[in-house]
């Protein structure tokens, strides 16, 4: 399965990546599909925010550490739940790696995003007219370093102790920490539009569900 230690991880075999990554789109379309069913409408606008952020990563990639997604991710938490919170950090963190750099790695930064989407649909309120952006600038910040711990994770094998590890986090935190400052930004500049933006497309999308059940008990 491993070739080889990397700077970002083992490195894989090329079965082991295809196997990977297809496991990892099949769990994203069981976490989307899964559970209440979605209107189209809300499918297709997710699947549109998918490609928009994944490509806002690309083209940022030159800036250090400074990740789109996160805000985004817990927003999406907020508004359609933990499991298409997940399933939108698993198909960004692929669909941009492809142009950035696909490995193991991958599987961590899918799983730290979609932990920030579960801190999301746990700790925003998606009901509220006028988004709290302190809420979410606070959310913003801790979920750095919580993705930052998470995507770590990738770089231990047999060889690393506690101790390494310990020493992996702590020079990661400068890293951490510009990841922190870029939410903060992304959570004022974007935050209540993409709020505003879910909020009518959920509530479209529940009339568009009342309208259906009443036609079939009445049809």
């Amino acid at each position: 399965m491993f070739q080889a230690m990397g700077v970002h991880g083992p490195e894989l075999t090329p079965l082991a990546h295809a196997l990977l990554n297809t496991l990892m789109v099949g769990a994203a379309f069981v976490f989307l599909f899964s559970g209440r069913r979605s209107h189209r409408l809300a499918v297709a606008a997710l699947a549109t925010l998918v490609v928009s952020v994944a490509a806002l990563r690309v083209m940022m990639q030159p800036l250090p550490n400074v990740q789109p997604v996160t805000v985004a991710a817990l927003l999406v938490g907020a508004h359609f739940g933990a499991r298409r919170g997940a399933a939108f950090a698993v198909l960004v963190a692929l669909l941009s790696n492809m142009l950035i750099g696909d490995g193991w790695w991958t599987l961590f930064q899918a799983a730290g995003w979609a932990s920030v989407a579960v801190l999301g649909s746990r700790f925003l309120s998606a009901d509220a007219d006028v988004l709290d952006v302190k809420r979410l600038c606070s959310l913003a910040a801790i979920s750095a370093f919580l993705f930052g711990f998470i995507s770590t994770l990738s770089l231990i094998d047999g060889s690393v102790s506690a101790t390494g590890f310990a020493l992996l986090l702590l020079h990661g935190l400068p890293y951490d920490a510009v990841h922190a400052l870029g939410n903060l930004v992304f959570a004022v500049w974007f935050g209540p539009f993409l709020h505003g933006f879910f909020r009518g497309l959920t509530t479209v999308s529940d009339d568009v569900q009342h309208v259906g059940d009443v036609h079939v008990v009445h049809g």
